[in-house]
């Protein structure tokens, strides 16, 4: 009872401070809303297809990719534009300044002797004899989001069809069976959807970083901390306290956002879901060890307020709560790959079938885990030096 009596005092000290109570509960809201009238008219459904040029050859191996990418540039809803050309310098040289010119997004070159390399090989490969396969050109334009799209759909085409050649080099090889499952029922792509666990991760980054680690460093410049440690009251009682004080302020802010995106703006989420449950939990256990970790490292409370600037809009913006981060040049994309909200963020909207995650399932958890692991090390540690 003493820790709940405990935890109830710190919760309603936070409650005290306006300006907490503004950051921490009122401009979430008023950040979701912001999002919502901006950014759903760039992601209503509208058709896709891309600008596909194919320089083919002659032979049966060309004519099956040939007939594949036909067929899905036909009808309502194909996905190319296709430009179909016998593939010749002239033609390839004038397909890349097109290409450069963003006139087409895509260039499938099927080069010279492709179909004689494709029966060598399978010859070669019915001996035992591992061949280095034949290669088929895709140029695409870096940094651009459609011909990136594009490649990655005609990747998945050219995979798919090394059975279609099996059949006709005459061979029996085992086929291995792939299934596709397909997670969800929408029809086309929500942003509230998308942006809502996106804001439910802000929420609580926003009340690890300064919920917590600003509030302990203060404790700890203005004395508190040590006139705490010298009282009857076990240390551990008191940081179980005060870390229940900061759940109820994360069921307050994860409540709020979740009445106005299942209200206000129709989301399709099941917030009592497993998953969304589950990566909720992972994101208060990772997030809220950033805070401890901060005030670990932070003397004074203009320290860390340099710190958590530092920390804060790179790795709101670079773990894709706001929009899918792709694309970005490497001095970026390293941010990008060791920030645990990456993958909370992918994690979560993989799990509800929102967003195919970019990352393997193992990711997605161990990542934020040991991101807890060390920062929690790391502030015990920190914690006893200074009590020596």
């Amino acid at each position: 009872m003493q820790i709940i009596r405990l935890a109830n005092y710190f919760f309603k000290s936070l409650v005290r401070e306006k300006i907490d109570l503004f950051w921490l509960i009122i401009f979430p809201v008023i950040l979701l809303t912001i999002l919502m009238l901006i950014f759903p008219s760039l992601y209503e459904p509208r058709e896709v297809a891309f600008n596909l040029t194919l320089l083919s050859q002659k032979g049966t191996f060309s004519e099956i990719i040939e007939r594949v990418f036909k067929e899905v540039s036909k009808g309502e809803n194909k996905i190319f534009r296709l430009f179909l050309l016998q593939n010749s310098e002239e033609n390839l040289k004038r397909e890349l300044e097109r290409l450069k010119a963003k006139k087409t997004n895509l260039i499938v070159e099927i080069p010279e002797g492709f179909d004689a390399q494709m029966l060598n090989f399978f010859i070669l490969k019915g001996m035992g004899v591992s061949p280095s396969p034949p290669v088929i050109n895709v140029y695409s334009l870096k940094h651009d989001t459609s011909s990136e799209s594009a490649y990655l759909i005609v990747k998945n085409i050219l995979e798919k069809l090394e059975f279609e050649f099996i059949r006709k080099a005459g061979y029996q090889l085992r086929r291995i069976e792939s299934q596709t499952e397909v997670v969800g029922t929408k029809s086309t792509f929500s942003y509230i959807d998308f942006i809502y666990p996106g804001i439910v991760i802000f929420v609580i980054f926003m009340t690890g970083l300064f919920g917590i680690g600003m509030d302990l460093v203060w404790s700890k410049e203005t004395g508190i901390l040590k006139r705490i440690s010298v009282t009857i009251l076990p240390k551990s009682r008191f940081i179980i306290s005060y870390i229940i004080s900061k759940i109820y302020l994360i069921i307050i802010q994860v409540t709020l956002i979740t009445l106005m995106a299942r209200f206000v703006y129709k989301t399709t989420v099941n917030p009592l879901s497993l998953p969304f449950i589950g990566y909720t939990a992972l994101t208060v256990l990772c997030l809220s060890s950033f805070g401890f970790f901060l005030a670990s490292v932070s003397r004074t409370t203009s320290s860390a307020n340099a710190i958590s600037q530092i920390l804060n809009f790179p790795l709101q913006f670079l773990g894709g709560i706001y929009f899918p981060v792709t694309g970005v040049p490497w001095a970026i994309r390293w941010i990008v790959l060791i920030n645990p909200i990456t993958y909370l963020a992918s994690g979560i909207r993989d799990a509800l079938g929102i967003m195919k995650s970019p990352y393997p399932f193992y990711l997605n958890i161990t990542v934020p885990a040991l991101w807890i692991i060390f920062c929690l090390l790391f502030t015990v540690k920190r914690f006893r030096l200074e009590e020596t």
